[in-house]
């Protein structure tokens, strides 16, 4: 009986142990993209606000989307996915869905992202700086339903 005990209890370590190696295994090299981020800043002369989210399906992936909320004459949900690799963020966006329209390469600082975003052609060069604004997802959900 108390053999059965101790390989019940060993069985349940160990399982334990072995989940919580999977999930770290897992985990996002970056905590702060682990959740849905929100963001608000500048682009070049344009104030943005972005919102991003882990990838299920990819470790250390993100996705997302960004407005123009100043200065524009519409505001077009822009598409975003890319890379975090420790404190680097490399996203590509696309206004079409389909074909990429720019890359965002920047470097987490505290709760800043800057860097520098290049258009598709490569003529166009811009910098940016993004706050983090969020990141507690429930209330990201309460901030848009009021709107």
């Amino acid at each position: 009986m108390l053999s059965v005990r101790l390989s019940l209890v060993a069985g349940l370590f160990i399982g334990t142990v072995q989940a919580q190696e999977l999930q770290t295994a897992g985990a996002m090299s970056n905590p702060v993209f682990a959740r849905a981020i929100e963001l608000r800043g500048q682009l070049g002369a344009k104030h943005v606000r972005m919102h991003l989210q882990p990838k299920t399906e990819d470790r250390d992936s993100v996705e997302g989307s960004y407005v123009v909320v100043a200065g524009a004459p519409q505001s077009q949900k822009i598409l975003l996915a890319g890379e975090v690799t420790a404190d680097r963020l490399s996203m590509e966006e696309s206004v079409d869905g389909t074909d990429v329209s720019g890359q965002w390469d920047g470097d987490l600082q505290g709760q800043t992202v800057r860097g520098i975003w290049l258009s598709a052609d490569g003529n166009v060069r811009q910098d940016f700086t993004l706050e983090i604004v969020n990141t507690d997802p429930q209330k990201t959900k309460k901030r848009r339903s009021k709107k």
